[in-house]
């Protein structure tokens, strides 16, 4: 998402775990950093190098590898009460070594409430009910069985409103103690607890009640509905920063399973949801983690992050994920009955997308109960089973593009989101869109486009943000099925960047153009296709 932020600030200040301060800060967990090495180096040549001569609060031991894909592992220091603040910072010096960070341990942004409250206001407030009328969610309209990951820090896997929408690795043979598919996983037939290594998960309240939100299972005379009716959940237990950077490259292993082998295998993962953070703490201050959402949206997955429970504007005090700026994060803080922002929500004008409801909501509980669920952790689900409705609807150009152009279904999903938004005007100057989820009018908007007569012209609809500060997504309609080639020229007619885009069958295409290593003024936004040009300018702060 193109959210640019007032200021990014390279500092860690370190508070003592249970403060209740606002404006404290918290302590990376002793004596672990992660750190992405490249491609070609091995952990044990670049321990041997980096240990040569170090003292003990710098000595580093390899603990696990998080992400095979992406060569990225965990390492504990010999002597971590001594060890520097800087020692990211230094690491990332090294020619070996990509980026560097500390890990943490994750909160869970959410206060349990009310267990009596009689009905889901919700859902119709936001326009599912409107949205059922296209799709009830669970199959892409290619017939696709769409899968929505939940990091969380547990789940009740037996509840019975929960139990026949989680998603089951069907490549594995339960309980063989063998790793059937060769993922790294022995027996993860029901996702993974990542926190202990285990195929178990933990019956947690926050975890459970945020899966019903998404896909408790709907029309079966029991309980409640969530979002989506069939939708299928990968269920992944994390509890550290670290442990969701190996959830995530769980994530994209199954969706890419998915692509090759043409849904033999794996899983066709399109949302994830965040309903955890790290407050106080800028996405430049993990490099390793914030990564990972660019990786997820370019493989065509899309994240609802929660804003912290601290009424706090996040663009200025930081805030793990929802500070990040990447096109396929979707940020979410609380709205009440009325669309008022809660009073103990964060905001940010820049880093915040939307509200959505997450007062009184009335969810799944662990032991086949049902109660109320209330902070920003029930509302980014909301936007979960959201982005996953979408991608259910019934255009059948969008499913082929699901599966032949990911990151761009994933934009135009995103795209709708936001410009479907109701608007609410306490909400302008707290969020970026001024708007409030309405999954209806979002619906609407693909369906719009999916049945529009096809453009004869190559035109540009539209570029955002302008002015720019990280980077600019182009809306632009041209031929379905045309390859477009892509340049941003400078002011002296130097092509600074120039890149082409596959064919799609959608007439309403989008672009995201990362900006980061261009310097600020007017550029040019040249678009090509067989036999028309287009361009348009912005500028660049």
């Amino acid at each position: 998402m193109n959210k640019p932020h007032l200021a990014i600030y390279l500092i860690f200040l370190v508070f003592c775990l249970g403060t209740s301060s606002l404006s404290a800060q918290p302590a990376p967990i002793p004596g672990q950093v992660l750190i992405e090495l490249q491609p070609h180096v091995h952990p044990d040549d670049f321990l041997r190098i980096w240990n040569l001569g170090r003292s003990p609060s710098e000595t580093l031991s390899w603990k696990k590898n998080l992400s095979p894909s992406f060569n990225i592992h965990l390492f504990k220091i010999g002597m971590p009460e001594n060890t520097p603040l800087s020692l990211p910072e230094n690491l990332q010096d090294l020619e070996a070594v990509l980026a560097a960070q500390w890990d943490y341990e994750l909160r869970f942004n959410a206060v349990p409430d009310d267990p009596d409250y009689p009905s889901q206001w919700s859902l119709p407030h936001v326009g599912a009910e409107q949205a059922w009328d296209q799709t009830t969610g669970g199959l892409s309209a290619q017939g696709d069985t769409l899968v929505v990951a939940i990091l969380d820090a547990g789940f009740d896997v037996y509840h019975y409103d929960l139990a026949p929408n989680i998603w089951r690795n069907r490549q594995e043979i339960p309980n063989d103690g063998l790793d059937n598919d060769a993922n790294g996983y022995t027996d993860d037939t029901l996702g993974w607890n990542f926190a202990d290594d285990s195929t178990e998960h933990p019956a947690d309240l926050h975890g459970t009640s945020v899966a019903g939100i998404i896909g408790a299972a709907g029309n079966n005379n029991k309980g409640i509905a969530g979002m989506n009716w069939n939708i299928k959940m990968m269920l992944l237990t994390t509890q550290t920063v670290s442990q969701v950077v190996e959830a995530y490259s769980y994530i994209l292993d199954q969706r890419w399973r998915y692509q090759e082998s043409n849904g033999e295998m794996g899983a066709l993962v399109v949302a994830t949801n965040a309903s955890f953070g790290v407050a106080g703490v800028f996405c430049s201050q993990q490099p390793i983690w914030g990564a990972m959402y660019d990786r997820l949206g370019h493989a065509g997955i899309l994240t609802a992050a929660a804003a912290s429970n601290e009424p706090v504007n996040i663009d200025e005090t930081g805030d793990m994920p929802a500070s990040c700026p990447s096109p396929f994060l979707i940020t979410v803080l609380e709205t009440g009955y009325q669309d008022q922002k809660d009073p103990s929500s964060a905001f940010g004008p820049l880093s915040i997308d939307m509200g959505a409801p997450g007062t009184g909501i009335l969810t799944t509980q662990p032991n086949n109960k049902y109660g109320n669920f209330h902070g920003t952790s029930a509302s980014a689900p909301h936007v979960c089973g959201a982005i996953a409705l979408l991608f259910s609807n019934p255009c059948p150009q969008f499913a082929e593009d699901i599966i032949r152009s990911p990151q761009q279904s994933a934009l135009v999903v995103r795209s709708a989101l936001l410009q479907g938004v109701a608007p609410v005007e306490s909400l302008d100057g707290l969020t970026l869109t001024g708007g409030r989820l309405d999954v209806a009018e979002s619906m609407q908007l693909l369906e719009q486009q999916c049945w529009e007569e096809a453009p004869d012209v190559l035109k540009i609809l539209r570029i955002f943000p302008n002015p720019a500060i990280e980077g600019v997504e182009v809306e632009f309609q041209c031929k379905p099925e045309e390859e477009i080639h892509y340049r941003v020229i400078d002011m002296i007619g130097q092509t600074v960047l120039e890149n082409q885009l596959p064919a799609s069958p959608w007439p309403v295409r989008h672009l995201y153009i990362p900006l980061g290593a261009l310097s600020g003024g007017y550029y040019l936004i040249a678009l090509r296709d067989g036999s028309h040009h287009v361009s348009k300018a912005f500028f660049l702060q």
